[in-house]
């Protein structure tokens, strides 16, 4: 996509741009409570930032739970940026970084409005539907094409 770019964070700087677009996204848009979006982990996480023209677009985080579970969270496209690609080049690009070994699992949790867009990825449901941050979600699996 033109002038595009999608990085993994390394400063300070590009950190307080991911959470402003969580903040926004989460906090604002859905009503999360900044304690639930907020919580903690993520100095234990590998986080990405989508840039256009050094403007910050989108977020993700990826976390290792344990060591067979590698999750993908607080995926966040600012919304006049959405339905233009970019949460799955962002997606594209997090699946290409991770290296999964032997009986390694990549997953997340979806909000079910967004199940298809997973789906479309790779990702496939397992389980029934649960509420997390007052939002109903679905459990999802990668499942790589062969």
């Amino acid at each position: 996509m033109n002038n595009l770019k999608i990085m993994e964070i390394f400063s300070e700087a590009d950190m307080e741009s991911a959470f402003k677009i969580r903040r926004l996204v989460f906090c604002d848009e859905q009503k999360v409570d900044e304690k639930d979006e907020f919580d903690g982990l993520d100095s234990q996480c590998r986080h990405y930032l989508v840039k256009r023209e050094r403007n910050a677009i989108a977020t993700a985080r990826l976390r290792k739970t344990n060591h067979k579970l590698i999750k993908i969270e607080r995926v966040a496209v600012l919304k006049e940026n959405r339905g233009k690609g970019i949460g799955q080049e962002l997606m594209k690009s997090i699946i290409r970084d991770v290296k999964l070994g032997a009986g390694e699992t990549l997953a997340l949790h979806s909000q079910c409005h967004a199940q298809s867009f997973y789906e479309g990825l790779g990702f496939k449901k397992i389980g029934n539907t649960f509420e997390e941050a007052g939002i109903p979600h679905v459990y999802m699996k990668f499942y790589p094409p062969l």
